[in-house]
């Protein structure tokens, strides 16, 4: 394994060192003080690393909800925001590092990987270590890039932009290197997106589907079998997440339906000015607001105009970077304000058009990279221009230093919900600092923060019933029929299931209340039990993925064997 591991590491030690300097140079705020700034939605993920760190200490590593969150009422958000890729922080939390300290540690390692990806990509495209450089920075330096992490605090975006760059690698040796072997990547890759963030694996999803359509042509028998096996693969490793939250999503209405269909898209388009600021403003996008007053969605001059560079100067024309570079093109205009974004409806699901800029930087990183370094023509002036972008990212990023609101390495998670920073709630009725949106709560949901935390009639009178909590379990006891069924104050959720503790453990009946809460049905005296278990399907897809993840392994090892004993047969 050692020998293994310093080979890698020296067939990959140009990547993995710039890679390393780039992220040291946009991740320096984070580097430099015992302190996270606290930006859009920080908080929500401060408290998903919390949270999970509590669910891993009471033995659940993939919980479905977090009974503690939300004045204890209970929160989902596992179930439709894949917290997968935050149990590292979350062991790291649970060992003893402050939380604000773990996310910084997740932002930088991510911010790294994605690094390694794009210049691995490129590298893999061009062959050039020069232009794998460049492309590295200007993906790693993009505006965009820079506001998701240090504006938006979108982590499941920044998680996200590490994952994509692997999808078209794979997707690259597939379809235009016609290597059977990509299908692995691609797998990987897609099934890593899917769990990083939903809406860019939507994004990614179609962008793989377009260019597999666009370069039909070169797929052979091998090797569309080859793609069809790395999708294949990917939706079988994450089916345990992906068919449950699809479950989650028919069982109820959400707040997210009620955004979904209501969302103003033309409101957060882009006007013409928003193409060209070059500015970190700590706010947030919209293109009523004064220019001094709207965030920064746009991906920077250098990805607007070094992709053109690409016609001119690229040695060698390749058609699958031709292809990134005009998709990547129509990404970034599609949320002009020039497109009627108010007569798209079907597209509310992207919340904001500027998220296309996503697969803009994505695209655009690699004709610019490419294109600049057949310019430069050597190492020197390469590296010249990497400086030169470097600086621009301090110059953007310096900002981050002088915020004063966040969470210091001696703070808790405790002092963020007894309001030490701020109020909880701020203006919603519901804890906001753990919820964010509220995406996952029921439409309707009553206000937490005046809701009785005692079990109810259904007129909403508190019927003095006592109950016991632990961490998953709620437990009580009625000593005479009621004349209703039971309220209690747990956020309804497909997978709450009440027994009744007698000698048979029978299961009552429960539905979700007119106001989104646990209701029990024709309650009778005796001792209940309250839980959330999986649902059919979610222990179903949890078998499903383990044995799909398993026998990917073992159908690439048996390749490779398969391979290899061809090679040294042919040697003799």
């Amino acid at each position: 394994m050692a020998f293994r591991l310093k080979e890698y590491f020296k067939n990959n030690r140009y990547i993995l060192i710039w890679s390393l300097v780039l992220t040291l140079v946009l991740m320096f705020p984070y580097l430099i003080r015992g302190f996270t700034p606290i930006e859009h939605d920080t908080f929500f993920h401060l408290s998903r690393i919390e949270h999970l760190s509590r669910s891993i200490q009471n033995g659940q590593f993939f919980p479905a909800i977090y009974p503690e969150e939300n004045f204890g009422f209970g929160y989902a958000s596992p179930l439709f925001y894949s917290d997968f890729f935050l149990i590292p922080p979350a062991l790291l939390h649970l060992s003893g590092l402050p939380l604000a300290m773990c996310y910084r540690i997740t932002v930088i390692i991510a911010s790294y990987l994605s690094c390694c990806t794009m210049m691995a990509l490129v590298l893999r495209i061009s062959s050039k270590k020069e232009a794998a450089l460049l492309s590295g920075a200007a993906y790693l330096f993009s505006n965009y890039h820079i506001t998701d992490i240090y504006i938006r605090g979108a982590l499941g975006e920044i998680f996200a932009l590490a994952a994509l760059p692997a999808v078209l690698n794979g997707l690259y040796r597939i379809l235009y290197e016609q290597d059977a072997d990509g299908w692995f990547t691609l797998a990987l890759a897609l099934g890593s997106l899917a769990l990083c963030h939903n809406l860019t694996f939507a994004m990614g999803a179609v962008l793989t589907a377009f260019l597999s359509i666009l370069f039909v042509r070169r797929l052979n028998q091998k090797t569309f079998f080859a793609l069809f096996k790395g999708v294949g693969f990917a939706f079988l490793i994450t089916a345990f997440y992906t068919l449950p939250m699809i479950e989650q999503l028919k069982s109820q209405t959400l707040i997210v339906d009620y955004f979904a269909d209501n969302s103003n898209l033309g409101a957060y388009s882009l006007d013409l000015w928003q193409y060209f600021a070059n500015k970190t403003i700590f706010a947030t996008a919209g293109n009523w607001k004064p220019h001094d007053e709207t965030m920064l969605v746009n991906i920077g001059y250098f990805l607007e105009f070094a992709p053109l560079l690409y016609f001119f100067f690229a040695k060698k024309k390749d058609s699958f970077v031709m292809a990134c570079l005009i998709t990547g093109y129509v990404m970034i205009l599609l949320p002009s304000s020039l497109v009627p974004w108010d007569y798209l409806a079907p597209l509310r699901i992207l919340q904001f058009p500027w998220r296309l800029n996503t697969i803009g930087i994505l695209l655009l990183s690699i004709p610019a990279g490419i294109a600049a370094a057949d310019l430069l023509r050597s190492r020197i002036p390469v590296y010249i221009l990497t400086a030169l972008l470097a600086a621009e990212c301090v110059w953007h990023v310096y900002p981050v230093t002088k915020r004063t609101f966040g969470l210091s390495d001696r703070q808790t998670w405790q002092d963020v919900l007894d309001g030490k920073l701020c109020d909880p709630c701020y203006s919603a009725d519901y804890a906001r600092v753990e919820l964010a949106a509220g995406d996952y709560l029921p439409w309707p949901h009553p206000d937490y923060r005046i809701q009785s935390r005692e079990i109810l009639d259904e007129e909403g009178n508190e019927t003095g019933i006592p109950y016991r909590r632990t961490y998953q379990y709620m437990s009580f006891t009625v000593e005479e029929k009621p004349s209703s069924d039971l309220i209690l104050p747990l956020t309804w959720y497909k997978g709450w299931t009440i027994y009744k503790t007698d000698s048979t453990m029978q299961q009552t009946y429960v539905r979700k209340s007119d106001q989104g809460l646990l209701q029990l049905i024709y309650p009778e005296a005796g001792d209940y039990l309250v839980l959330f278990e999986d649902t059919p399907l979610r222990h179903l897809t949890t078998s499903v993925s383990m044995i799909a993840l398993v026998f990917m392994y073992l159908t690439k090892k048996d390749m490779n064997w398969l391979v290899n004993t061809y090679r040294r047969n042919k040697k003799q």
